[in-house]
C-alpha cells in the first residue's frame, strides 16, 4: 500500500493505485507518491517531507 498526494490540492490517501479522479477535488489530477521508503522516517507511512 502506498501514500498518494493530490497535486492539485493535497489531498492524501492511501491505496495501491492512485484513483483517476481525486475524491477531494473530484479533478483528474496528477497523484505524487509521497510513502515513506528510507530508514529515517520509519519506512512506513507518509514522508512528512513530501507534504
Amino acid at each position: 500500500m502506498a501514500d498518494w498526494k493530490c497535486k492539485n490540492c493535497g489531498y492524501t490517501m492511501s491505496a495501491e493505485k492512485p484513483p483517476d479522479q481525486c475524491p477531494s477535488c473530484k479533478e483528474k489530477c496528477e497523484f505524487l507518491d509521497v510513502s515513506c521508503y528510507i530508514p529515517e522516517c520509519g519506512l512506513q507511512g507518509s514522508d512528512t517531507r513530501l507534504k
